[in-house]
């Protein structure tokens, strides 16, 4: 297993670098769904390096002459220590996706896909399309509406994934190092041979081996149940459970579920209980089998107990060596630590069997508490815009991408104060006002508006402090505008009053009866006409006399003068159009009281009002 004494068993190629440097020790750990980091500490006799030229560069570290090992870039360097001909050097070595943790944005991505999401944030940082993989096998609905927001790029990446079951792992070789995303078995790599069962004796091994390799299990969820809710089916009930045989029943339940349909649902929820069950049964070993990466295959021989010589699939490995000889001197007075020489590793392990899928993120998506400020967008020169959902769509104040016009968001529904089945009160925000976005259970992938915001660029339409004591409802004629309607009130001691303004026309539409009640007078004005319809009478009061319009005639309680002169007595009608009034009927105009001319009580005297 370790080369001769004399000879370098781990070897460092760093690319565009003429360099003696070797390898004296290095630890890494490395796990699938997780980006890898190895710590290395080189020696070489150059006392000077340019530091700065080796950050970021490929490197690739080899474990034996069999072409295992990691490859990656160079992601801190530090010089160190320096003896009589030694310097001593670190460097930490990540894959290039560990840089995306440097990266963070506040977007949104529309219609796509979780594989296509991420494969735009990977080419957006550099990560060239040759450079990743996606060997999946389910099919991926688009995603209306996604947000990354406060976020690193690989935080996004991995929650993304971790929701939809979508692992990932890394295959090197010295020139590169490639990601690969699966979503079952058959994307890891299969062992190159069995590794046998080697208890540790305390002798140096011919061949690498197993030395210490034990199984546990734990308690996890059994069951899962997701539950979810959609605005165009809202009678529907979307939930979706799955379960396995395990007992005790222990129940995890999800809302929301982040589905629009049951199959869609069932799937996610399956994908959740995989989740909880792939570490259910797990492995740990240690040995210096420099084949064992995560993302690949152990076959196991020469256990007693038969059943665990069987594929194991690696998930998790620290890679520790080191090489004292290369060390021709010291470099300070102590070299320091264990000297022992060579490769050994500790490991975890599923059954191959075990569908692996990525645990969620400690920290689950960002929760958006409070609101933020937005402005509704449109069509170019549209100036109302909403589905038939009165939804709209809105520009966030923090989203460099967006163009201000229909396509800068989904469709947002609109907070009411009343919504019911074809009646409540509907106020569809306008291209360009600003708006106020609520987020449904702090999710920043379902907004919601709930108000709107006077700025500086449109103003309330008042006349502020001035007018402090006016509330006011305008609007404003579309398209086009120059027009408005209007209801304002004015609460100022001495000047209430309630002002309707309508910029064409005003319509009443009253199913029974229509009174106006004023304290002292009713003006009507018109510009062209007064038309007063009624089907059956109109009837005129005034200082005690009346003239009434009916199918049978106009008829006056008194005769009619015109400039003070009586009219003329027309052949053929009465001289009287109204019987004189009867006492009782004096007296009720003059305490302006009611009165009853068919009562037989007001005809006999008797009546409570005369």
């Amino acid at each position: 297993m370790f080369a001769p004494a004399n000879q370098s068993a781990f070897n460092l190629t760093l690319d565009g670098v003429a360099s003696d440097l070797k390898v004296y020790s290095f630890k890494g750990t490395e796990a699938l769904s997780q980006p890898y980091c190895f710590d290395l500490e080189l020696v070489g006799e150059q006392p000077d390096l340019d530091l700065e030229s080796l950050l970021h560069r490929p490197v690739y570290l080899g474990f034996d002459d069999q072409d295992r090992g990691v490859h990656g870039l160079v992601h801190r360097v530090a010089q160190g220590d320096s003896g009589r001909r030694l310097t001593r050097y670190q460097i930490s070595l990540v894959p290039q996706l560990a840089y995306l943790k440097h990266s963070s944005h506040q977007r949104i991505f529309q219609h796509l896909t979780v594989p296509q999401i991420v494969a735009q944030v990977l080419v957006g940082q550099g990560i060239q399309s040759d450079c990743f993989e996606f060997r999946l096998s389910g099919a991926y609905p688009k995603r209306e509406y996604c947000v990354q927001f406060g976020e690193t790029d690989l935080a996004f990446i991995q929650r993304l994934c971790a929701e939809l079951g979508i692992h990932y792992h890394f295959q090197h070789s010295a020139e590169r190092h490639l990601l690969v995303f699966g979503d079952d078995q058959t994307v890891f790599a299969q062992a190159e041979q069995p590794t046998p069962y080697s208890p540790g004796s305390g002798m140096v091994a011919d061949a690498p081996a197993i030395k210490r390799f034990t199984v546990q299990l734990e308690a996890r969820t059994t069951a899962v149940n997701l539950r979810d809710y959609d605005l165009r089916k809202p009678r529907l009930a979307l939930e979706s459970a799955v379960s396995d045989e395990h007992v005790p029943r222990l129940e995890e339940q999800g809302y929301p579920g982040c589905f629009s349909d049951r199959a869609h649902g069932k799937y996610l929820a399956q994908r959740g209980l995989e989740r909880h069950r792939s570490d259910y049964r797990i492995a740990h070993g240690s040995g210096d089998e420099t084949a064992l990466l995560s993302g690949r295959f152990l076959q196991l021989s020469g256990h007693p107990r038969e059943d665990w010589n069987d594929l194991w699939l690696v998930t998790h490995v620290t890679h520790e060596g080191q090489q004292p000889q290369v060390l021709e001197e010291a470099v300070t007075e102590s070299a320091g630590g264990d000297l022992r020489q060579g490769y050994r590793n500790e490991f975890r392990a599923a059954p191959w069997d075990v569908i692996f899928r990525p645990a969620m993120p400690t920290q689950l998506r960002p929760s958006i508490a409070g609101y933020q400020n937005a402005v509704v967008t449109g069509p170019e020169g549209s100036e109302v815009h909403c589905d038939e959902y009165g939804r709209v769509k809105v520009q966030m104040a923090w989203d460099r991408s967006g163009e201000h016009n229909d396509h800068s968001s989904c469709w947002l529904r609109v907070a009411s104060g009343w919504a019911h089945d074809r009646y409540g009160a509907v106020l569809i925000p306008r291209v360009g006002m600003e708006v106020l976005v609520g987020f449904v259970n702090g999710d920043m992938d379902m907004p919601v508006v709930v108000g709107c915001l006077p700025n500086a660029a449109t103003p309330v339409p008042l006349d502020l402090p001035a007018d402090k004591t006016r509330s006011i409802f305008r609007s404003q004629s579309s398209p086009g505008g120059g027009g408005y309607n209007e209801l304002r009130i004015e609460d100022r001691q001495g000047a209430e009053e309630i002002y309707l303004r309508a910029q064409r026309d005003w319509t009443q539409d009253v199913l029974h009866d229509h009174r106006v009640n004023a304290g002292r007078a009713i003006q009507m004005g018109a510009g062209q006409s007064v038309v007063i319809d009624a089907g059956a009478s109109v009837t005129i009061q005034a200082g005690g006399h009346s003239i009434s319009i009916s199918a049978a005639g106009i008829f006056s309680s008194i005769p009619i003068k015109l400039a003070g002169a009586a009219v003329p007595l027309v052949t053929g009608l009465p001289q009287s159009l109204l019987a004189p009034l009867s006492r009782v009927q004096v007296n009720s105009f003059k305490r302006s009281a009611p009165f009853c001319e068919e009562c037989e009580r007001c005809r006999n005297g008797q009546c409570e009002i005369a």
